[in-house]
């Protein structure tokens, strides 16, 4: 069939639109049909194919992308790529660009695609991932032109499926996707974010085989929005797994809840091959001797993963599901999430600790695991301490300045599913920290320099403020430094100067990270005959945050609620009285996205505004955006008042 498809193109050298499954309208239609977008998908249809293979149940899916070139600037669309890895290999990719004949209705001479390029698709912060992408770019695009991508991927476990998503950042004319199965094989799905679009399905029995079929049309362009969520949260997608199957005469149950997830996943964890380390008990040992609580050993045990394993991700085949085992981890110092879980999981253990391996969903990913009990539900591993009976401490070692006591940021408030042994688990929530425990306190003494401030103070960061700092301080070298300090400190304009700063407890995970410092603030004071006004708001976070609720269609995500909270004292200088102090001002609440306060008072010399700010989501959904503008206008109005100190006369 390929054969006879190139002889034909080679004595034609044109093919029909109708080829590819649709007939478009002429160009001008479909640019005032997407007014403003560069390309259309005039197809995305996935096809799979169940086979049982064997002892074991393979997929076979068939991928069609077909776009339709709509304007000038719709180059970057000439770029694909397909990926391929361990558990979906790559078995067919071919490409090619239709061009239009002119004069010659829904006829396209093809220009295939001749040069793939293969390299490894190595994620940030991934030592070795086995997934590889072929990339290409197709020729001839311009307007009235269509690209064809169309690939065939088998997986060998058909317990590793792919999602298929009905949108797209371009319009989608038609979506479909098709699961043919065996009779035997019982085959389950959920679909996500599809409350609002009409997916049309169907099942029928062809044969010894089961159809199921999903389509969708005229599907709109998906927002594009800054800090949104991972499109998982929003795309519409479906996920399919296979439940149960007939494999070799009997009848295998593969996934569905979480039961049989955990059976997976436990089988992974027995093939951690042995590795006897005398050296790690002795070095627990050592680790724990005289804590006088469970507690305090379990802190000991963490920071010492935390400062000497490095943190080196791998995700080949397996080795992105079987963590090694905790001493050749030990010897090694260093491995992947899963590794330094096992590590620090047997260490707590050779304390006397109660400890489980803990399987977890990092907030890239919407699903909880009663929803969906695939391995599409979790992308992480750590540790969990149990100190006293429904007590967990979620420790994960990867991130290494998060203190004790607090899971790493990017797993709050999702869940973690606890090995409790070989046979039975436990699905617990994740916390989200509160906003008082993270962001910054900054008190200063400002004194009046000509139309300058003169400022010393202490800017404290606690939480997941401090684990942030701590990370863009530690690396960076003398030259570095006093310029990060600047941009940290940096106040009122760009006429700001630190003339000398001192860090303190950098890696001293139970104590906020402290930096004191001077500064110069030239030509910020406004004066105005016998009267000087000085807005003590040097810093104003937030005042023109606004979110436009026409434009923006997204939530926006956020990686920690934090209340930051300054104290500025402004000492009132000799032959001035004060004239003017700004009302108290204040909006939102505790239950808000949102919140402020600031006040001001006069004690002996000296002026002080208290100023507290907290945010308080980690995804603020469109509906609170009218809330959270509320807040902004008062905070704006709030940053504009002005001391207005006047001269005393003689």
């Amino acid at each position: 069939m390929k054969l006879l498809t190139t002889i034909a193109l080679l004595l034609v050298g044109l093919a029909a639109a109708t080829a590819q499954g649709q007939a478009l309208p002429p160009l001008a239609e479909l640019q005032r049909q997407y007014p403003g977008q560069q390309a259309a998908y005039v197809t995305l249809r996935t096809d799979l194919t169940v086979e049982i293979r064997h002892d074991s149940v393979q997929v076979l899916a068939h991928h069609l992308h077909d776009m339709a070139h709509l304007g000038d600037h719709s180059a970057p669309y000439a770029l694909d790529q397909v990926y391929s890895s361990h558990f979906s290999k790559l078995q067919k990719l071919e490409a090619r660009t239709l061009v239009p004949v002119p004069g010659a209705a829904d006829k396209y001479k093809p220009l295939r695609v001749t040069a793939f390029k293969d390299k490894f698709d190595m994620q940030e912060g991934v030592f070795f991932d086995d997934t590889r992408a072929t990339s290409f770019s197709f020729p001839a695009v311009a307007p009235g032109a269509r690209t064809i991508t169309d690939y065939t991927i088998r997986h060998p476990d058909g317990r590793f499926l792919m999602p298929f998503y009905f949108g797209s950042y371009v319009p989608v004319r038609h979506a479909e996707v098709t699961i043919t199965a065996p009779k035997s094989v019982q085959l389950n799905y959920k679909l996500f974010n599809a409350e609002q679009l009409a997916i049309k399905f169907s099942k029928q029995e062809q044969g010894s085989n089961v159809v199921y079929r999903w389509t969708a049309d005229n599907l709109p362009a998906a927002p594009r929005d800054a800090d949104a969520p991972k499109a998982a949260y929003y795309l519409p997608h479906l996920v399919y797994y296979i439940e149960q199957a007939t494999v070799a005469g009997r009848q295998q149950q593969f996934l569905g809840g979480v039961p049989q997830l955990y059976n997976m996943y436990a089988d992974f964890v027995r093939r951690i091959q042995p590795h006897e380390s005398p050296a790690l008990k002795h070095r627990v040992d050592s680790l724990v001797a005289g804590a006088a609580t469970p507690e305090e050993k379990a802190r000991r045990i963490y920071y010492w993963v935390q400062d000497n394993v490095r943190y080196i991700a791998f995700e080949q085949g397996m080795r992105g599901f079987v963590p090694h085992a905790a001493g050749l981890v030990y010897e090694r110092r260093y491995g992947d999430c899963k590794d330094m879980a096992n590590l620090t999981t047997e260490m707590l253990r050779l304390a006397g600790l109660k400890s489980y391996l803990t399987w977890v969903g990092t907030r890239d990913l919407p699903y909880k695991y009663g929803e969906l009990a695939t391995p599409g539900v979790d992308n992480h591993m750590i540790s969990t301490c149990e100190l006293s009976p429904g007590q967990y401490t979620f420790l994960d070692a990867t991130s290494n300045h998060t203190p004790f006591g607090m899971p790493s940021a990017f797993i709050q408030g999702k869940e973690g599913l606890l090995a409790l042994d070989g046979q039975q688990s436990k699905v617990v929530p994740i916390p989200v920290v509160a906003p008082a425990r993270n962001g910054a306190t900054d008190r200063s003494v400002v004194t009046l320099d000509g139309t300058g401030l003169r400022g010393t103070g202490e800017l404290a960061f606690m939480g997941y403020a401090k684990v942030n700092q701590s990370y863009a301080l530690g690396g960076l070298d003398r030259v570095q430094e006093p310029k990060y300090v600047k941009a940290l400190l940096e106040r009122g304009s760009n006429k700001f100067f630190v003339d000398k700063y001192a860090l303190q407890n950098l890696e001293a995970r139970d104590q906020p990270l402290r930096l004191t410092y001077d500064y110069r603030l030239q030509d910020y004071v406004q004066k105005l005959d016998d009267e000087l006004y000085i807005n003590l708001n040097l810093e104003r976070p937030l005042a023109h945050d606004r979110l436009d609720s026409l434009t923006r269609r997204l939530p926006r995500a956020n990686e920690f609620a934090h209340t930051d909270r300054t104290r500025t004292e402004l000492v009132v200088p000799a032959g001035y009285e004060v004239s003017y102090l700004p009302p108290a001002a204040q909006a939102g609440d505790a239950a808000g996205p949102l919140a402020f306060r600031i006040s001001y008072e006069r004690q002996d010399d000296r002026i002080i505004q208290d100023r507290e700010l907290t945010v308080n989501y980690l995804l603020l959904p469109t509906k609170q955006f009218k809330q959270w503008n509320g807040v902004v206008d008062k905070l704006g109005a709030a940053y504009r008042e002005m001391v207005i100190l006047k001269k005393k006369k003689t």
